[in-house]
């Protein structure tokens, strides 16, 4: 099974479906700006969030930087994307693989979109094997601190592509790791 994810969801951080209309991608990117923009949202990550919105919305409002990053991902626009985006900033350089770093999205009050795939661990199946750990370090982790019946946890549904997170779920010997689609509702392991 080969499914395409895009390492910063850009669908998903304006919350909308791969076949998504133009209207609807506006009207999310407005909806989010208008919630996020350092001008009204105080937070100290609002500046951080805001450029994951203008970059998600500057490839998918262009018909042709959406195809060819539905087809190839983000690799090959990510150039022109921030050279537009230095343009328009001119007297304040963003760096964009700065502003797109999962990474960034640390746990505040805010409703931070989520990736693609919600990843769930059943705790009743969980032994702490930790092989999911071993290939994604930064998606789960083994809870170290607990001496007795520890368990794995999610840290970040975006922390690797979806081919990691599912190499690191087939190698649970009971199971217990699940990944369900929002876009579908479709579980798609195990």
């Amino acid at each position: 099974m080969c499914i395409f994810l895009d390492p910063n969801g850009y669908y998903a951080i304006l919350g909308v479906p791969e076949h998504a209309k133009y209207r609807e991608i506006r009207s999310a990117y407005r909806r989010l700006a208008r919630k996020y923009h350092p001008d009204r949202n105080n937070s100290e990550y609002s500046q951080a969030i805001i450029r994951k919105i203008n970059a998600a919305f500057e490839v998918l409002s262009d018909r042709e930087k959406r195809r060819q990053y539905d087809e190839t991902g983000l690799d090959n626009i990510l150039e022109e994307v921030e050279n537009t985006m230095n343009e328009t900033n001119s007297n304040k350089k963003i760096n964009i693989n700065e502003s797109l770093n999962p990474k960034l999205q640390t746990p505040t009050t805010l409703d931070v979109p989520k990736g693609r795939f919600h990843i769930i661990i059943e705790p009743s199946l969980c032994l702490a094997f930790g092989s999911c750990e071993r290939l994604a370090p930064r998606v789960f982790v083994v809870e170290k601190n607990k001496l007795i019946n520890p368990k794995a946890i999610v840290v970040s549904e975006t922390g690797a592509n979806f081919n990691t997170i599912l190499a690191a779920a087939e190698t649970c010997p009971t199971k217990a790791i699940i990944i369900i689609d929002r876009y579908t509702g479709k579980q798609i392991y195990p």
